[in-house]
């Protein structure tokens, strides 16, 4: 066994903790909202935030590092999914820093100062559709890297194109228009 093969499978690991485990979180927000269960809901969402800086983030950055080390070793830098994975990577981290942890926190600091309020539950919401997007991304970075497409490899680039449009088209809106409500 060789240095490449221990990075890739590390990359591996990292990648079906992250993975896994959010998505997880995502079905069980999906079906307590769905049930309307206020409670479950809002429980789930404060494991989010307790699971963030201990799970997600580490196995989210430990990912990218064996992942950038591996592809250094193994493939290099010249390939178009290796770039794809990068850009990938940075979009969903970007994500969960700037979109998905602040409402988290906020989330939390509601839950504390009113209980589990509507305002909480709205935000709980937003949180969920915005992960339905994140994972969407997720899984099409997970194909790219299964898949490894080169620029002649249109049909899986589109595909990998579409499924990002029709889950922006389909997750994204009721966040933006939540948000235009607010600052209106």
């Amino acid at each position: 066994m060789d240095l490449y093969l221990l990075l890739k499978f590390a990359h591996v690991i990292a990648a079906v903790l992250w993975v896994g485990a959010g998505v997880g979180l995502c079905i069980l927000g999906i079906a307590a909202s769905a049930a309307s269960d206020r409670d479950g809901f809002m429980r789930i969402i404060r494991n989010v935030g307790f699971l963030a800086p201990r799970l997600f983030m580490p196995a989210s950055v430990a990912a990218f590092i064996f992942g950038f080390a591996a592809a250094w070793m193994g493939w290099g830098f010249s390939m178009l999914w290796v770039w794809l994975g990068i850009v990938g990577y940075a979009a969903t981290f970007l994500t969960g820093n700037f979109l998905l942890r602040p409402r988290a926190e906020r989330i939390g600091a509601l839950i504390a100062r009113d209980g589990v309020s509507d305002e909480a539950f709205a935000l709980g919401n937003e949180l969920l559709q915005i992960s339905k997007f994140d994972y969407v991304m997720l899984f099409v970075v997970i194909a790219d890297m299964v898949f490894k497409p080169t620029p002649t490899d249109w049909p899986v680039l589109a595909a990998m194109g579409l499924a990002l449009a029709a889950a922006a088209i389909a997750f994204l809106p009721p966040v933006f228009r939540a948000h235009r409500a607010v600052t209106a």
